[in-house]
C-alpha cells in the first residue's frame, strides 16, 4: 500500500470523479484508476461503485476512508515536524465543548504571549480525539472523559455541570413556575448526543444515578452535532441533557430555560497526551498556561 494510492482515493472521493481527482493531483486518470485498483487488489475489497453517470463508496469505501484520512494527515504532521521548529506549531486535539467553548479565549491570550506558535486543531468527539491522541496525529487533546486504556496521562483542567435545558415557549414556562420535579420533566420529548461524546456519557451515568433508564425516556432524535440540537430545543422540538458552558449563551438571551441537576457526578474535562512521548517545552508551558486558565470569566 502505497501514499499516492491513499491520496488518489481520498481524492476521488471527496470530488466524485476520476477525471476532477486527475486534474487536481495532477495525474493522468488512467493512473488514478491503476492506483485505486491497485489498493482494492491488496485490499481484496471493493471500495467505488462506478457507472456511466455517478461515483459512490461502498460500504467497506466508507470505513477505509476514514482511516486513509488519517494516514495521510499523519503524514502531513511528520513533515510539519521536520520542516519546522518544534516548538512553533501544536497539533492539538478538541471535543466539541472544549472546541467552541473554552479553546478559543484560551488560545488567543496563549498566543498574544506566544506570537511565533502556530495551532493544528482537529474537532471530533471525546472518543475520536482519544483515537487521534493514540495513533499520534495530535500531540494534546482537550477532551470531556478520561482514556481507561491506560495508555495516557489525564489531567483535568476544567469543570462544568449539567443542566437540563428546555425551550422558552410558554408551555414550558408555564412548567417553571411549578416545583421542579426531574422525572417529569424527563417525559418530554427528549434529544440526545451521540455515542461517544463526554456529554452523553456524563449524561448517562447521571440517570443511572437517579435509577431512570434510557429505554424509558421519551428519546425523539440522537444527534453528533451540538449546535443542531440547541437550536431544535430553541425551536421547541424537545429538552435534553447538557453542558452549562454549552448553553450559557442561549440562557443569557432568554431562548432557553435550564434546571441545575443535583448529581455526586462530576462533569470534567481534561487534557491527555500520551505517557510514553511526553511533552516538549512548548507543549508543558500550554498545559501550565491552561490549567491556571480562569475559564469561568470568559
Amino acid at each position: 500500500m502505497e501514499l499516492r494510492q491513499l491520496e488518489a482515493f481520498v481524492v476521488v472521493s471527496e470530488l466524485k470523479s476520476f477525471s476532477k481527482a486527475a486534474e487536481y493531483l495532477y495525474l493522468s486518470q488512467s493512473t488514478i484508476s491503476s492506483h485505486i485498483k491497485n489498493l482494492e487488489n491488496e485490499l481484496k475489497k471493493s471500495l467505488i461503485t462506478r457507472t456511466t453517470k455517478s461515483l459512490q463508496l461502498t460500504s467497506e469505501g466508507e470505513i477505509f476512508l476514514r482511516y486513509a484520512k488519517r494516514i495521510l494527515e499523519t503524514k502531513d504532521a511528520a513533515i510539519d515536524a521536520l520542516n519546522s521548529p518544534v516548538e512553533t506549531i501544536l497539533h492539538l486535539g478538541a471535543s466539541t465543548i472544549p472546541s467552541a467553548y473554552l479553546l478559543p479565549s484560551l488560545l488567543h491570550q496563549f498566543h498574544k504571549l506566544h506570537t511565533y506558535v502556530y495551532f493544528d486543531i482537529k474537532q471530533g468527539d471525546s472518543h475520536e480525539i482519544l483515537e487521534r491522541i493514540l495513533d499520534g496525529t495530535v500531540e494534546l487533546g482537550f477532551i470531556g472523559k478520561e482514556d481507561d486504556s491506560g495508555r495516557c496521562i489525564n489531567i483535568p483542567f476544567c469543570t462544568d455541570d449539567l443542566v437540563l435545558v428546555t425551550p422558552a415557549t410558554p408551555y414550558y414556562l408555564s412548567l417553571s413556575k411549578k416545583p421542579f420535579i426531574l422525572k417529569e420533566f424527563l417525559k418530554e420529548p427528549m434529544i440526545i448526543r451521540e455515542q461517544g461524546s463526554g456529554t452523553k456519557k456524563a449524561s448517562d451515568l447521571f440517570l443511572e444515578e437517579e435509577n431512570i433508564p434510557l429505554n424509558e425516556l421519551n428519546i425523539i432524535a440522537q444527534i453528533n452535532d451540538l449546535e443542531s440540537i440547541k437550536q431544535m430545543i430553541v425551536n421547541g422540538m424537545g429538552i435534553s441533557i447538557l453542558s452549562r458552558f454549552s448553553i450559557s449563551n442561549l440562557e443569557k438571551r432568554g431562548q432557553v430555560l435550564t434546571y441545575p441537576l443535583q448529581s455526586t457526578i462530576q462533569r470534567n474535562f481534561y487534557i491527555s497526551y500520551l505517557k510514553t512521548k511526553g511533552l516538549s517545552p512548548i507543549l508543558q508551558e500550554f498545559v501550565d498556561f491552561a490549567l491556571s486558565f480562569d475559564f469561568t470569566q470568559e
